[in-house]
């Protein structure tokens, strides 16, 4: 069989492809790879390993290709490989004839030069020689060599220089002048980094202009289709685009563990071609979905070792009282999601007011409405210098890869907060790589982000602009006893209690709760439950009913005393109110208040409560 061409491969991947085009016209002669790099590799309509497929993408070029992987050493993809780096390195006595050519070179066949190399270097992890290697095959003239380094992040990681080793710095010193060496470029040679995160990588490296930084995405949703269709042959083209859909966010070889963890042979079969998901699979095959969407769950969450959860909502705005505006105005939107109008999908969605106003339970509503996957964004931070960039590198490449996500961030204030130089620069290097990614205008209608806070002023003012929140929805307590009487009843359908309350008795209760919100609300009405069940009978009821009943509710009223602050409660209302892109989102009493008078008003509530 005649090798495939990789480098003129119509399917080649879009990295490979920026690398191959940045190497040929430019003096470029160090790439960083980072990210999906120890993922199967669509190529040729077959999946590659990536080492076997950047050994096939160099054979053309007639490279000497040499790998060095800190918890395996140096190796070849064959004996000619091994034979030519034998006698590279035999030229400038960096091995000796007598440990790789005893007999002679004349004497010695290729197998057995490339036996005796593995055999001096096979165990050779060492990082100070084994670069030391790769460096006197890359200055060498007439051989051209590509030097492909695994898990460069700990070969050369990032760090203060105070804190690393001696062996670390100078590792990074010497990837450093490599990327600087005109003559490794000169030679036709070039010198690969892989590393899961560039910000794990040394930044003497990834900050070097002379290096060429790539990303290797997860797998679209073409290349998932067309891999699952060669897993699963039969799949028709209804069930095949669902399973493209449930495998967003998951690499290859993950796949291929859920689908079908035995069936890939050896040899695997050509992809199917096509240019569209449908177009791949032909004929039916059962697969279980729902196991493989929870089993993805598990997989992304111990992947983002705990800074993502995969949200799954139960509910919906049926299950959501009152909030009739706030509700139209985000079924607009899902309908748009739904209909793929990208262009009047907001980029971002903030929530703003007071706690306990249900912004985490609706967010939750609109995932399920809109059909869209849903993340919730947890603490990020870590106390390790670099970690946390790493963090949130690590996620925004998940997000990515899923697409046709709702990434929801909860109490927003603390989890991204301002800028500031207390930290050494952290929070503004995070906010800074948050709104890059935020606003990139390909992520529209694809990527939205919904974040929840009720202290809007302690977030940095740009990240609050339209283009990254396009669209700010005020919430407020209930406003009248129609509202909380709506709010009760949906609290009742969501946790499948049954009452007897009518509105003539279930108004007048209300009435006098003003203030309260939907958390409050939920919680008396989950008391009232429980004096039911419990048997606390209020004054005048003698025989228990079977279901909650307006006696049982005045009584929670009465013994309920909410956790409130008024004065920050009210604070937290302006907020929203300056906060609002719509006034058609707020309530009357604020709907046409001047921008003088509300300001004047903040100032009043800051000084009420100290600020």
């Amino acid at each position: 069989m005649t090798p495939p061409d990789l480098p003129r491969a119509s399917d080649l991947p879009d990295w490979m492809a920026r690398l191959r085009d940045r190497y040929l016209q430019t003096d470029t002669g160090q790439f960083v790879l980072y990210g999906n790099v120890h993922d199967q590799v669509l190529c040729a309509r077959r999946p590659w390993g990536m080492p076997a497929f950047l050994d096939a993408f160099f054979a053309p070029s007639g490279k000497l290709v040499v790998h060095y992987d800190p918890g395996r050493g140096v190796w070849f993809p064959d004996d000619t490989h091994g034979a030519r780096a034998a006698r590279a390195l035999l030229a400038v006595n960096f091995v000796s004839q007598a440990q790789v050519a005893p007999r002679g070179l004349d004497k010695t066949p290729d197998s057995m030069l490339a036996a005796n190399l593995r055999s001096h270097i096979a165990n050779e992890r060492d990082p100070k020689i084994a670069l030391e290697l790769i460096e006197h095959l890359l200055v060498q003239r007439d051989l051209p060599v590509a030097a492909i380094i695994h898990y460069a992040d700990l070969v050369a990681p990032d760090g203060a220089v105070s804190s690393l080793n001696f062996e670390d710095r100078t590792a990074a010193a010497r990837l450093h002048r490599w990327s600087l060496s005109d003559d490794l470029v000169r030679g036709d040679s070039l010198v690969l980094l892989m590393a899961n995160t560039l910000a794990d990588l040394s930044r003497r490296v990834t900050r070097n202009p002379r290096v060429g930084a790539i990303l290797v995405p997860l797998p679209g949703d073409l290349d998932r289709a067309r891999f699952l269709a060669q897993l699963q042959p039969g799949l028709d083209p209804d069930r095949g685009e669902l399973l493209t859909r449930v495998t967003a966010g998951l690499q290859l070889r993950q796949i291929q563990d859920l689908v079908a963890p035995r069936t890939l042979a050896a040899e695997p079969a050509m992809a199917p071609a096509g240019d569209a998901a449908r177009d791949v699979f032909q004929g039916p095959a059962p697969l279980p979905v729902a196991s493989i969407a929870e089993r993805k769950k598990e997989i992304l969450e111990q992947e983002c070792a705990g800074l993502i959860e995969v949200i799954q909502p139960d509910h919906d705005f049926s299950h959501v009282g009152g909030m009739e505006p706030i509700k139209r105005a985000l079924q607009r939107i899902a309908d748009h999601v739904k209909a793929g109008r990208k262009a009047q999908v907001p980029m971002g969605i903030l929530l703003v007011g007071p706690m306990g106003t249900g912004k985490s339970f609706l967010a939750e509503a609109f995932a399920h409405e809109s059909g869209l996957a849903a993340v919730r964004l947890k603490n990020f931070r870590d106390r390790w210098v670099g970690s946390t960039e790493a963090n949130l590198e690590k996620v925004l490449n998940v997000i990515e890869g899923l697409g046709n996500i709702l990434v929801i961030i909860d109490e927003g204030d603390r989890s991204i907060g301002g800028a500031g130089d207390s930290d050494g620069g952290v929070s503004s290097r995070v906010i800074a790589r948050l709104k890059e990614f935020m606003s990139d205008p390909t992520h529209r209608g694809r990527i939205i982000f919904m974040m929840m806070t009720n202290r809007p002023d302690k977030l940095d003012t740009d990240m609050k602009r339209p283009g990254r929140f396009d669209l700010k929805i005020p919430f407020f307590s209930p406003q009248n006893s129609d509202e909380r009487a709506a709010i009760v009843r949906a609290v009742l359908r969501r946790h499948k209690l049954e009452a007897d309350l009518p509105d003539e008795t279930l108004l007048p209760i209300l009435e006098d709760l003003e203030g309260y919100a939907a958390a409050d609300l939920e919680a008396l009405v989950l008391m009232a439950n429980d004096d039911l069940k419990s048997g606390v009978l209020p004054a005048g009821v003698d025989d228990p009913p079977t279901v909650i009943t307006a006696p049982f509710l005045a009584q929670a009223a009465h013994d309920f005393l909410p956790t409130r602050e008024t004065a920050m409660i009210s604070y937290m209302e302006l907020l929203a109110v300056h906060e609002a892109s719509n006034r058609r989102l707020l309530p009357p009493r604020f709907r046409e208040i001047e921008v003088a008078d509300l300001n004047a008003k903040l100032r009043a509530a800051r000084a009420a409560i100290g600020y």
